[in-house]
């Protein structure tokens, strides 16, 4: 209804400015009659496309974000992610494939990635939503323990020299508690990831070196193994540090890329004595003297 009192006042002021001009054009040169009448429409074409902004959703107290400091609560956010978690959901040790076993996933430096550049608000579908780039400065690294049947053990890690990403959050500028932000269905969106290394302990010189080797003689396959495991595990942190503040919506959010799945029987070891007997038989089907 109310574009159509625009339409209808835009028609009126119309009417109008032909009457002014049929005055004018009694009392003024042709050359300064066009010049007034290209004025009046370039002034009233100005005023309606004031006015269509002024009732814009833009206007509406869902997308002020004016009192808030996004910058700010986005860097608090990033500060509570946890400097250490598991990010498996098995416990213990479980058999990749015969004669080798791997333990726990962890995650170190979650807390350490930081904001890059400054945030962008928008509102969209009558919801509010801030943009923000995140980056790791090679602090973000997965580490693997593993353990073979003629006694050996190490651990594996992961890590990206450098990574930069997109996430949208959802922003409630009604809040009144303080915590403004929310998780949001849109999913984090990779920009850049330079130098993806993998390294294995405990198999000497030759293992260190020829893990990092290979990783640079097979860059993608390392790649897709990282995204894979950083974003699902962002997500992760994201929602559940959401959660502590109370702040999570129950709806969820997208995950970027899903980690398959992979069902193993864990072993358990029991006592000394019975240790190597127990290994063998998980990793070659028959107990070893």
């Amino acid at each position: 209804t109310f574009f159509y009192e625009v339409a209808g006042w835009f028609s009126t002021s119309s009417a109008l400015s032909r009457k002014v001009l049929e005055y004018l054009a009694l009392k003024k040169h042709p050359r300064t009659l066009q010049a007034e009448m290209t004025f009046f429409k370039v002034l009233i074409g100005l005023l309606f496309m004031i006015v269509a902004v002024a009732a814009s959703p833009f206007g509406e107290k869902e997308c002020d974000f004016s009192g808030i400091d996004l910058d700010e609560e986005v860097d608090k956010l990033l500060e509570k992610f946890p400097k250490s978690q598991l990010d498996s959901k098995k416990r213990g040790y479980r058999p990749l494939f015969e004669g080798l076993e791997i333990g726990d996933v962890t995650v170190t430096g979650m807390n350490e990635m930081k904001r890059y550049g400054p945030v962008i608000p928008y509102c969209t579908k009558d919801k509010a939503f801030v943009q923000v780039d995140i980056i790791n400065l090679g602090d973000v690294e997965y580490t693997i323990p593993w353990r073979s049947c003629s006694g050996q053990e190490g651990k594996a890690l992961l890590s990206a020299e450098f990574s930069r990403f997109t996430a949208q959050l959802l922003v409630d500028t009604q809040e009144t508690s303080g915590k403004y932000l929310a998780l949001s269905d849109e999913p984090a969106v990779p920009v850049i990831t330079y130098s993806v290394d993998f390294q294995l302990d405990g198999m000497g010189d030759f293992g260190r070196i020829g893990s990092k080797v290979l990783s640079k003689l097979f860059p993608t396959m390392f790649l897709e193994l990282w995204t894979e495991a950083f974003y699902s595990t962002f997500e992760k942190t994201l929602k559940t540090t959401l959660q502590k503040t109370m702040k999570y919506f129950s709806h969820g959010s997208k995950i970027l890329m899903k980690i398959p799945n992979v069902h193993h029987k864990a072993v358990t070891f029991r006592g000394t004595a019975s240790k190597r007997a127990e290994r063998g038989k998980s990793c070659f089907g028959v107990n070893k003297v």
